[in-house]
């Protein structure tokens, strides 16, 4: 019973210690991956602070585009193209600057005319789908025709461009329209350009007062106008990717045009966490709605965390520490207890030599006189009487001086077996020195019950015993006397036990004796 508490106490600690070290690691890896989340979170906004500078700053340069082409002489484009050339040079994220004019429909024909002779003698009104082979999609019909008149940088890849209705750019149409019924930018969506890569097109309506013009100087820009500022989605990944320290966040940029629809913008590629990482660690998203008035755009950030992200360096030492309690903890434990239990088994065992005879096994007179105690204690209780009996080997010191100790105390051994074969439970027998023994009868009812007692235990040992000299004859004397009857004290009733078995000894041994009734 006491083993199975300590195994069980044992087994509680040790589970009690891993329990702990593995809180704390969980505990560790929880900070961290917060730690981690709170990094997120300042990435995602700094990220989203260079997305929303750069939508800025394109919103400010096409206000002074405008306000330039509001100022220009009608046909002063080298003032234009140097204006256009600082522009750039200070903001390189930018593609292009352009300008188209509306021209009435009527006055196609004399427009085209008057560009061949003043300016561009291969000028020409051009279809988008025609210039570019592609079938015409669905737009919006204007009063006037929108051609492109001015670009910059002037790329050899997109020269042709010159003279192209923007209203017959499907998706370009829409945002033109948009500009009659607002001062405001408006965006358009994500395209495939006619010279490689994507980009989108924020422009504003320029309104500027009709001027007075000699017929050598060619009204180019007109009254009415259109600034166009041609922005490469590359360029905005590009000041992403410069800014972007932690490679593994996908990001994803989504623009809301002037329709209402939604156009991709870029897309970052990171290699896919592997099944581990995605099992036990969280994902971390954001969205980030940036409220441009001209480029309303959101940012999508998805971050999948790997256990090399929160196993840092500091991590794993202090996971190598809790990974050396773990083992040496329940090892501690272990030895802790079984020292413990070799310090109990060195007692019992001391306590055991101390309350018994070591050749026997049987109770010596100092557990024999505890248990004396209590059967008088319980006499005293219950007035239940008991029998101390004396038994005295006949004979024995001819065995020990004729066969040798060795055969004697195989003797004493086997006589001590069957005596306690002989007694009942509650009854007890010690070795009292050399070749004597003596027992309690406890529970006794009447003073024949102790004889006949007496006399089984007499019977029991009056066997031959075999030993290793061969088959031995062994007889005993025992004395018999009764508490209270013959004395209330231990030495008392063993004194009248041995006048009761000296008795026997003088009749020539072999019997059982009672001690006398005391004369009333």
């Amino acid at each position: 019973m006491i083993w199975t508490k300590r195994r069980s106490s044992l087994m509680g600690f040790i589970f009690l210690a891993v329990g702990l070290v593995l809180f704390s690691a969980l505990l560790l890896l929880k900070s961290e991956t917060q730690r981690r989340e709170t990094y997120f979170s300042e990435y995602v906004q700094n990220i989203a602070g260079i997305v929303r500078n750069q939508l800025d700053t394109n919103e400010a340069v096409l206000s002074g585009f405008s306000a330039f082409l509001q100022a220009v002489d009608q046909s002063d484009t080298e003032a234009t193209a140097r204006y256009a050339a600082v522009v750039l040079s200070a903001y390189p994220h930018i593609y292009m600057l352009e300008a188209a004019r509306a021209v009435p429909i009527a006055e196609q024909a004399a427009f085209e005319d008057l560009m061949r002779r003043t300016w561009r003698p291969d000028f020409a009104l051009k279809d988008f789908p025609s210039l570019t082979q592609q079938p015409v999609q669905p737009q919006v019909y204007l009063n006037e025709t929108w051609p492109v008149l001015f670009m910059y940088p002037l790329l050899p890849e997109s020269s042709s461009i010159y003279g192209v209705r923007l209203e017959t750019v499907a998706y370009l149409s829409f945002a033109l329209a948009r500009t009659y019924n607002s001062q405001k930018p408006v965006v358009s969506p994500v395209f495939d350009m006619y010279e490689g890569g994507s980009a989108y097109i924020l422009m504003q309506s320029v309104i500027r007062p009709e001027q007075e013009r000699g017929s050598a100087t060619p009204n180019f820009f007109g009254s009415t106008m259109v600034s166009l500022l041609l922005i490469k989605t590359g360029s905005l990944l590009e000041a992403v990717n410069h800014a972007n320290v932690d490679p593994l966040v996908h990001i994803a940029a989504v623009l809301k045009t002037a329709a209402g629809s939604e156009s991709d913008v870029f897309s970052t590629q990171v290699q896919q966490a592997g099944f581990i990482d995605r099992l036990f660690l969280p994902q971390l998203n954001d969205r980030v709605e940036i409220r441009s008035s001209s480029q309303p755009m959101t940012l999508v950030f998805v971050r999948q965390l790997r256990f090399g992200d929160v196993l840092t360096e500091e991590m794993l030492m202090i996971l190598l520490v809790l990974a050396g309690a773990l083992v040496l903890m329940p090892m501690i434990m272990i030895k802790h207890f079984k020292a413990i239990e070799k310090a109990d088994v060195e007692h019992e065992r001391s306590a055991y030599l101390a309350s018994h005879d070591v050749l026997t096994q049987l109770p010596n007179r100092n557990l024999f006189a505890e248990r004396f105690s209590q059967a008088f204690s319980d006499w005293e209780v219950k007035g239940i009487p008991f029998a101390v009996l004396l038994i005295d080997l006949d004979h024995f010191k001819e065995i020990n001086d004729h066969y040798g100790h060795e055969v004697g105390d195989q003797v004493l051994r086997a006589v001590a077996h069957r005596m306690l074969q002989a007694i009942r439970s509650c009854d007890t027998v010690a070795r009292y020195g050399g070749d004597e023994f003596v027992m309690i009868i406890s529970h006794l009812f009447d003073p024949e019950s102790a004889e006949s007692q007496a006399a089984r235990v007499f019977d029991t040992v009056a066997q031959t015993v075999v030993t290793s000299a061969g088959e031995l004859t062994v007889s005993c004397s025992v004395g018999v006397s009764l508490c209270p009857v013959h004395g209330q004290s231990l030495d008392t009733l063993l004194k009248a036990a041995d006048q009761a078995m000296y008795g026997v000894k003088q009749l020539g041994r072999k019997g059982v004796g009672m001690t006398e009734f005391p004369a009333t």
